[in-house]
Formats: structure tokens, C-alpha cells, sequence
């Protein structure tokens, strides 16, 4: 009987082991994806920023400057 119980103890302790472990990897894993998620989002920010920081910049030109800027970039039908 004795025998039995310490077996029965030694098994709570493994599994308690085990799932000690498991809790540990997958706190591990979440933390991962959430730095990869903020990651993602300071990139969709930084993007947003550039974008609107475009967006402001030819807003805020004249007609002949943006002119300028669009036969600068844009191909000509003559080439």
C-alpha cells in the first residue's frame, strides 16, 4: 500500500512537472506572436505616417509645381 501511494506522488509530481513546462512554452509562444504583431503594427503606423506626410506635401503645392513634378516623373508619349 505504502508503495502504491508514493508511486501515485511521484506521478502528480511529473505531471505537475510536465504542465509546468507546457504553461512555460506556450507563455513563450503567445509572447512571440504578440512581438511580432507589434511589429507589424509600428510598420503599418510608420507606413500611415509616410503616406500622409505625402499626401500633406502635394496638397500643398500649386498647380505648376505639381505640374512639374508629374512631366518629371511621368513617361513622355514623344520616347
Amino acid at each position: 500500500m505504502f508503495f502504491g501511494s508514493k508511486l501515485q506522488l511521484y506521478v502528480l509530481i511529473a505531471l505537475g512537472f510536465a504542465l509546468g513546462l507546457l504553461g512555460i512554452y506556450s507563455s513563450g509562444i503567445a509572447r512571440g506572436q504578440d512581438k511580432i504583431k507589434r511589429k507589424m503594427d509600428q510598420k503599418l503606423i510608420d507606413d500611415m505616417r509616410l503616406a500622409k506626410g505625402v499626401e500633406d506635401e502635394i496638397n500643398s503645392m500649386d498647380d505648376t509645381r505639381l505640374s512639374e513634378l508629374a512631366n518629371k516623373w511621368v513617361r513622355s508619349d514623344k520616347e
